[in-house]
């Protein structure tokens, strides 16, 4: 498919994700919303050429979950989506991206002002709120995202929450192949990057693979007793998934 209508269909994929997500989802049950997210996230996927494969899988238990992954691209969100929706803390700066910004603050994701010691405490109890209500919920304890070679420290901010009401964790790790006769991925959104600069150069990219490693679930107390020990497990489970193969 040529580039303008590449282009094209996913101007024509976005439009119809706008009026789904206003017109549709609010009047969902939880399992209709997660389809229509979930079918979406994967024409998303298509239309970027971003073939997804996927290692282990997800749990048989009834949650909620709250997913960890390291953190490399705006599309991470979009491939864990296509494979099991979540609520998602993201920068608040997403908020004010064309469209997607939009789309996300609707389909539920929480905002954090990472400047504000305020909002991270005010962050802890939503996070409590939306796992008491039985939706599953992600972020990225890396705070930032790195080109996809290496781990960053994990934060401790966000963790005091899934400590305190015992939250069932789930660690997965993303990994972006770089595509034959190229020397890296055009996937890591990273340096003063704007969303838009991404965008384009995804689009100008081969088709690409990213691999999805989904861990073993794990009760909070069972990994750490506090957040700095909490932070510390899970960035080893995460660096383990991410180096297998």
């Amino acid at each position: 498919m040529s580039m303008p209508l590449r282009i094209l269909g996913l101007l024509g994929h976005i439009l119809r994700g706008v009026l789904t997500t206003a017109l549709v989802l609010p009047w969902c049950s939880r399992a209709r919303r997660h389809r229509l997210i979930r079918q979406w996230s994967r024409t998303l996927l298509q239309l970027l050429r971003l073939t997804v494969q996927i290692r282990g899988a997800w749990p048989d238990g009834p949650g909620p979950y709250l997913l960890t992954s390291n953190h490399i691209s705006w599309a991470d969100i979009f491939v864990i989506h296509s494979v099991h929706p979540v609520r998602f803390i993201s920068k608040s700066e997403v908020r004010h991206w064309p469209i997607f910004g939009w789309l996300a603050a609707r389909t539920g994701t929480l905002f954090l002002s990472r400047s504000s010691r305020r909002q991270t405490l005010e962050m802890g109890k939503a996070m409590t709120q939306v796992l008491q209500a039985g939706d599953d919920l992600g972020f990225f304890p890396e705070s930032t995202t790195s080109d996809g070679t290496t781990i960053l420290p994990f934060k401790t901010s966000l963790l005091q929450s899934p400590l305190d009401c015992q939250a069932t964790l789930l660690p997965v790790a993303l990994r972006y192949s770089v595509p034959q006769g190229h020397s890296e991925s055009a996937y890591p959104f990273i340096g003063d990057m704007t969303f838009m600069e991404s965008l384009v150069r995804v689009l100008k990219s081969p088709p690409s693979q990213v691999t999805l490693f989904l861990g073993t679930s794990h009760k909070a107390s069972e990994l750490g007793a506090d957040r700095r020990q909490l932070a510390l497990q899970l960035h080893a489970l995460t660096q383990r998934l991410h180096e297998s193969m």
